[in-house]
């Protein structure tokens, strides 16, 4: 049975919408799972702020000189003298700073992929501003599904993202400054609001939102690191500890292991640190989400009875019930006001620490 932690104050019951899009690439889920979730609010979130009342902050954006950000895929953006790609993604109403939900892929699925397996490409019809970044790898035509230094040339230990360096160090990496940059040109020409921008993504790509959420918890306000590693070096070397903010933790159960045949990697004692740390922030709200979907993205597309007594907008309930809560808690909320609202079926969400494994 489900088990819910709920604590009295602000209520999470919030509704988000999504539209998607889509560059051509499949949605088939890669080896190391991935996928797409989102959801945002009929009215973007308009009437509340951070600390959850007050007026919208709308981020202040500019971008490299020369660039000029559109829905649908931007390439040639400099970032660390490196031109990057990403791809953007709004919804039809503007008229109000928008969350923004950073979607990162893991080692093998494509960008888009899995954006769109995960349900995240849905997010703009919720209200949302959803971007995904792109591997440098995938940018570029290379594998990703390599270790080393050999093909990034500059000190990343995983291909994919900036998961790490050897040694541990107190320099975020070149794709941690990337995210922000990206958000922040984009919030130059879109209305972007600055106490609701989370990251989120599988495998590699928890690993790296939980870089993100370490390094540059000024700047992101929560996310949802599913699966990631943290024994990588995720967090800076001199202990920093985070002002604030939300971290959804999620782990698939015995199977969240890769490969499934002849593992290298087990993202129990992974998921579990990550949880240990996040816990001991006191400012963060940290939730430990467990299921049994193994290493990908939670799906769930129950749809009856309705979940949670609402319609669904997204056909994965993780996803939307996630959202939801990022959403309700943005940047300058008190800890003691979140409300773990319940979970969908098949996924037991603790506050805290993770009590299973």
């Amino acid at each position: 049975m489900l088990q819910s932690i709920r604590r009295a104050g602000l209520s999470a019951g919030l509704m988000f919408a999504v539209a998607c899009g889509d560059d051509g690439t499949g949605s088939t889920p890669g080896p190391d799972g991935g996928g797409e979730a989102g959801q945002s609010g009929s009215d973007g979130g308009a009437g509340t702020g951070g600390g959850g009342g007050g007026a919208i902050t709308a981020l202040e954006g500019s971008c490299p000189d020369g660039f000029t950000p559109a829905a649908g895929s931007n390439t040639s953006f400099p970032s660390d003298d490196v031109e990057r790609r990403f791809h953007l993604l709004v919804p039809e109403e503007m008229g109000s700073p928008r969350p923004v939900f950073v979607s990162l892929t893991g080692t093998v699925q494509q960008e888009l992929a899995f954006a769109s397996q995960s349900g995240l490409d849905q997010l703009t019809d919720l209200g949302w501003i959803v971007i995904a970044p792109f591997r440098r790898c995938s940018a570029e035509g290379r594998n990703c599904n390599t270790a080393g230094g050999a093909g990034s040339g500059d000190g990343r230990v995983w291909e994919p993202w900036y998961d790490g360096t050897m040694p541990k160090s107190d320099d975020a990496g070149p794709d941690v400054r990337f995210v922000e940059a990206a958000v922040r040109c984009v919030a130059r020409d879109f209305p972007v609001d600055a106490d609701r921008i989370y990251v989120g993504g599988i495998s590699a790509g928890g690993t790296f939102a939980n870089r993100n959420l370490t390094f540059n918890s000024d700047f992101i306000a929560g996310g949802v690191p599913a699966s990631g590693n943290w024994n990588y070096g995720v967090d800076p070397a001199t202990p920093t500890p985070m002002p604030g903010g939300i971290v959804i933790q999620v782990w698939g159960g015995e199977t969240d292991v890769w490969p499934l045949d002849s593992p290298i990697a087990n993202y129990a004692p992974e998921t579990r640190a990550a949880g240990l740390f996040y816990a001991a922030q006191a400012s963060v709200v940290s939730v430990s989400c467990t299921g049994s979907h193994g290493h990908t993205w939670p799906a769930n597309a129950n749809l009856e009875p309705p979940f949670s007594g609402k319609s669904l907008v997204l056909g994965n309930e993780f996803t939307e019930w996630a959202a939801e809560l990022l959403r309700s808690h943005p940047r300058g909320s008190q800890p003691e006001d979140f409300v773990l609202t319940e979970p969908p079926p098949d996924f037991s969400c603790v506050l805290g620490a993770y009590t299973d494994h």
